[in-house]
This record gives structure tokens, sequence and C-alpha cells, in this order.
């Protein structure tokens, strides 16, 4: 399967969501090739627009529904644009620029990241042409709408990078009929292209191709949206442990490190009450939870946006929190960020969920997994990350 990464607020089913962009951190899971809107007697996880919890009762709507306006999603003007993972850096003509701040053209990113979601396989820039009916435009967050907004966007044009594979169906992933090689990565694996759509205005066309585009070289690949700046990596690449914290449970109990000692492996899932992945992986979670305690295996939440930005407890986020722990019946601990971000292993995480795993000691051993998974799968994780921990 591949991950989709789309700059939009827009949450999905979890059964049929590709990778998405929310207030600047990433929603991910697996992608299906089939229309996002899934019935919900087919789905099993949405009944009437609600998530199913591990009890039967729905998770409340407001957790995954809503609209939002596409053009509010687009990219801004700006003097000059700067992508290190693409190894792409772009100055555009000042009437580009002019359109985009009037909003008569809409500038989108889009990317796809390959099986592993440890590279990208493609990833482009698009200019189209937005109308006022466009531009005012409300859509589901939940659905096609979003694509259906998009594709209804008259293309202009696009400046991309692509893998062996894609550039095979550069016609169908721009939406372009055009295309100039105008580079390639220094490994080779990638190539650049200039691409416009024949049937577009003259002037809009000459405009992209006037674009200033100059190629450096690939900062290597985060698990952020290719078109993010990179974040320093070293609390994250340095955290061994846990380190030693104090934090409240959403419940408002005290916890400690020593949450991980009663169990020889805890699973640590952190995620977000908006991510419908998130939400509706948990009562997969409260079952493998349920069947593999008596082996020796935790599960610990943690909730990140219980924290703003500035380091204060969101109590909103952390009352909504509490709602879907009980709505999902989840017995295991669902944590608010302790001030240490667990010795800095909670920063820089973008992508959600995000899990890893500890030992009774507090050390952080094992792989880290990205995107929501079935029980089945997260049973097959943990009895790896079990045998690699009794070596």
């Amino acid at each position: 399967m591949k991950f989709r990464m789309k700059k939009i607020t827009a949450l999905m089913a979890a059964a049929v969501l590709g990778v998405s962009t929310f207030g600047g951190v990433s929603v991910m899971a697996a992608e299906s090739t089939e229309a996002m809107a899934v019935p919900a007697d087919e789905a099993g996880m949405v009944v009437d627009g609600d998530a199913v919890a591990a009890d039967g009762d729905a998770i409340p709507s407001d957790f995954i529904q809503g609209t939002f306006k596409p053009s509010e999603t687009t990219v801004q003007a700006q003097d000059s644009y700067e992508y290190p993972f693409l190894g792409l850096n772009m100055k555009l003509p000042e009437e580009l620029l002019k359109q985009i701040k009037a909003q008569t053209i809409a500038m989108i990113t889009n990317e796809v990241w390959n099986d592993n979601a440890d590279a990208i396989k493609y990833a482009y820039i698009s200019w189209s042409e937005m109308t006022e009916e466009q531009k005012e435009a409300e859509v589901d967050k939940m659905g096609t709408a979003y694509d259906d907004w998009y594709n209804s966007l008259a293309k202009v044009g696009a400046i991309g990078i692509y893998d062996e594979d894609s550039e095979k169906e550069l016609d169908k992933i721009t939406g372009c009929t055009e295309h100039k090689e105008i580079g390639s990565s220094s490994d080779g694996k990638y190539k650049y292209y200039l691409s416009t759509n024949k049937d577009a205005d003259e002037s809009l066309k000459k405009e992209v191709e006037e674009i200033d585009v100059t190629l450096t070289e690939m900062t290597p690949f985060q698990k952020l949206s290719a078109f993010d700046q990179p974040q320093e990596t070293s609390n994250e690449g340095d955290s061994t442990t846990v380190g030693k914290f104090e934090t409240k449970g959403v419940d408002g109990k005290d916890y400690t490190e020593k949450v991980f000692s009663d169990y020889d492996l805890t699973l640590v899932n952190v995620f977000t009450t908006w991510c419908s992945p998130c939400v509706n992986e948990i009562p997969e979670l409260e079952k493998l939870y349920e069947e593999m305690k008596e082996k020796g295996v935790g599960v610990v939440g943690v909730v990140l946006d219980t924290v703003s930005d500035d380091a204060k407890q969101n109590e909103d986020t952390v009352k909504k929190a509490g709602v879907l722990q009980e709505k999902t019946k989840a017995s295991y601990p669902f944590l608010i960020p302790d001030s240490t971000m667990m010795n800095g292993r909670l920063n820089g995480i973008s992508a959600f969920p995000e899990t890893f795993f500890v030992d009774k000691e507090g050390n952080i051993v094992g792989e880290t997994y990205s995107g929501s998974h079935t029980l089945d799968e997260w049973k097959e994780i943990v009895e790896k990350e079990l045998k690699n921990i009794s070596k």
C-alpha cells in the first residue's frame, strides 16, 4: 500500500484514509484504492456518522465530522519557497503571486509515500484556476468531497519530483498533459518535471513556465510532509529512555515512569483527539491489552493535543479525551504529556498515530510504528518485539 499526504484539514474514515495534514501535523492510515466514503455496513467503523467503540456504542461524530473551506488550506503567496526534502527551491513571478494572493489561482501541494512510509514516491506543487464559487465552497471532512473539489479546478501547471514508477503516470498524477524534464536527484532515483496543461490559459501557462527553480541536495526524509522543513531530531534520536516524569492521566490520576514497571513490554500509542484513525484504533488496542496483559504486555496512550504548543494544558481537550476513553471503554491509561515530553521522545512527532515500545526499566526498545493497525497486525508486531527483548 502507499501513503498519501494532502495539505488539507480533512479527516476521513480510518478504513480508507491515506495521510492527511491537520493543523500542521499528519494523520496516517492505510489508503484504500476505492472511494473514500465507506458505507457503515461495509466499513464496520461508522454508524450514522459516528465511529463505533469497542462495545458497539457510537463515538461522538464531532471527533471526525464537519466541514471546511479547501481554499483556506492552499499554499500562501511568499517571496520564495524552499523544500529541502525535495531538493527544490522556487521563486514565483510577480503576476502569479498576485493571483495567488487574490485567490484566483490555487497553489496546492500533493505527495505520496512508499509502502514503508520512509521515502516519497512523488511530490508536486500545482497551480490551478479557482472560481469564486470554488473559493467559497465548503466540503465535508469525511468522504471524497475534497478530492471532488480539487479535481474540479482547472489545472494550469505543476512542478514536482517523481520516482521511476511515478514517472510513467505524469498525466494522471498531475492532471497536466505536457511534461518537461528539468533535472534529477543526485542519487538518480528521482526526476524533476515542469508540467503544463495544453488547455490552460496561455498567459497563466507562461507564468508557471517562468518560475525560477533551483535544485539542491535532498535532505534525508523524516516522515514529515515532503513540503515541511526538517526538524531537529537529536532529542528523539538520543532518547533511549523515557526518563523520570510525573504527569496526570485524563482520568485525573497521577502517573510516573513506574507505569511501565508492571509489564515486560509496554506499547505507547501517541495520538490526538481529532485524528479519526487514532480514534478508531483505540478499540483494537483495548482488545490487544486484554488479550496480552497476562503475557506481560501493557498499553499506554499519550494524548498529545492535551498540551498546546506553549506547553500549557488544554482543559477542553483533556475533557474530550476523557469522553473518548469512556466511550471506547479503554481500560489502559491515557496520559497527558509531562513537562519533559518523556525525556524528549514525544518531541517532533508530526504523523499520527505513532507507536513505540518501552521495557519495564523505562528503556525505549524496538521499532517505531507509524499509522493505525488492526488487532491481528498489532499482535504480530508485539510478538516480534517481545522476542527481541528476550534475546
